[in-house]
């Protein structure tokens, strides 16, 4: 029997809110740097990155934050700014040979400012450079990537390579409710998934596909705090199904590759890739009236959809504006009650038929927009009366 509905349950992650970041710091941090006073530039730095945080004088000692199971460590030496992230532990058990291999392929990069190092079994990403020589935007890239690509490596380096943790920041367990809440949201995504790659074989509409494989991504990241191997694996393979460049009949062939060894995940495995954890700089996008605009505001994107609702094709509109909706929460921070909005709109439409879904969606997301317009109004109103 063909699928009638999507689910949209409450989120079990627990929702991020970004403090509105300060960017006249970063202007003075700039300024600073091109009159060559190199301590000024890295502090006013820090202080835009960190809001929120009182990191200390970097000046006087090392500084740390943490980012989801990374701890970010910088010091100034000197002359000299050294970062450094923990990645894992070469063991005798190890598969260094390939370890080393994938470090060299994946993990490092050409023109990438920061590398990984090994110090004796030890793997750290680490990043140098000469006081004077670090600009602001290269400490907002370094600070911002490096615990990013530490969090993604780690498992996946642990799980194929047999290599030891490293100094991990320990992830805060799901209660038993959470658990239990995550395994059903998990089987209800991977069961709903699969059935629409059959629609998707059956239309043979890129634009149905290109549809399927970001909720495939999105609602996953925005409901459940998945973080380690398991997320890993659907990163990699989205890498390629979620990739409109590449051939059509490739991308499916990863999107059910991917989809068979999900829903035949033991429990046990996806517990260990759950858990709730503590994040200094946001780890997503902030999330803008631009944003919305682009996505549901009035524009081709919005066309398209509107024409397949119109013309009856309503699986097609439903699916695009409720994946839309899980991108949006699961890419991007929002202001707590524009947040709701979102929410909102998702418990709306969950387990309603596709006409009813795309069309409540195609009216709720005037109210979005509104919630939008509202915040960045006032937070335009704020900086005018800071001046």
């Amino acid at each position: 029997m063909a699928i009638t509905s999507l689910s949209c349950p409450a989120p079990i992650r627990r929702l991020f809110h970004a403090t509105k970041t300060d960017y006249e710091l970063l202007e003075q941090a700039i300024a600073a740097h091109e009159a060559g006073d190199a301590r000024t530039a890295l502090s006013l730095s820090l202080r835009h990155l960190f809001t929120d945080l009182e990191l200390g004088d970097p000046f006087e000692g090392p500084v740390s934050f943490v980012q989801g199971s990374s701890r970010v460590t910088l010091r100034v030496e000197g002359d000299d700014v050294e970062v450094k992230v923990p990645l894992v532990q070469l063991t005798d058990d190890s598969v260094t040979t390939a370890a080393l291999r994938f470090l060299l392929s994946r993990v490092a990069g050409s023109g990438q400012l920061y590398q990984p190092q090994l110090e004796g079994d030890a793997v750290y990403l680490v990043y140098r450079d000469r006081l004077k020589r670090l600009h602001p935007y290269k400490v907002k890239e370094v600070l911002r990537q490096m615990p990013f690509d530490a969090d993604r490596y780690d498992d996946w380096m642990v799980a194929e390579f047999k290599c030891a943790s490293l100094d991990r920041e320990p992830l805060e367990a799901l209660s038993d409710d959470e658990r239990t809440a995550a395994q059903s949201v998990w089987e209800v995504h991977w069961r709903e998934v699969e059935e629409l790659f059959k629609e998707a074989q059956r239309r043979r509409s890129m634009w149905f596909l290109n549809e399927l494989t970001a909720f495939a991504i999105y609602r996953i990241r925005h409901a459940l705090p998945i973080t380690g191997y398991v997320w890993c694996r659907i990163d990699d393979a989205g890498d390629t199904f979620n990739d409109t460049q590449i051939d059509p009949s490739q991308r499916e062939a990863a999107l059910i590759k991917c989809i068979r060894e999900m829903r035949n995940l033991s429990s046990e495995d996806l517990d260990g890739s759950l858990g709730h954890g503590r994040y200094a700089l946001s780890p997503f996008a902030e999330g803008t009236v631009d944003v919305l605009e682009n996505h549901i505001g009035d524009g081709p994107y919005l066309d398209t959809v509107t024409r397949l609702h119109n013309g009856g094709r309503y699986m097609e509109a439903a699916l695009a504006l409720v994946g839309t909706y899980h991108f949006l929460l699961g890419r991007f921070s929002w202001p707590p009650e524009l947040e709701r909005r979102l929410l909102e709109g998702l418990a709306r439409v969950s387990d309603k038929p596709w006409r009813e879904a795309s069309s409540t969606l195609l009216h709720h997301r005037h109210a979005v927009l509104d919630d939008g317009e509202d915040e960045e109004e006032e937070a335009a109103e704020e900086q005018g009366e800071d001046r």
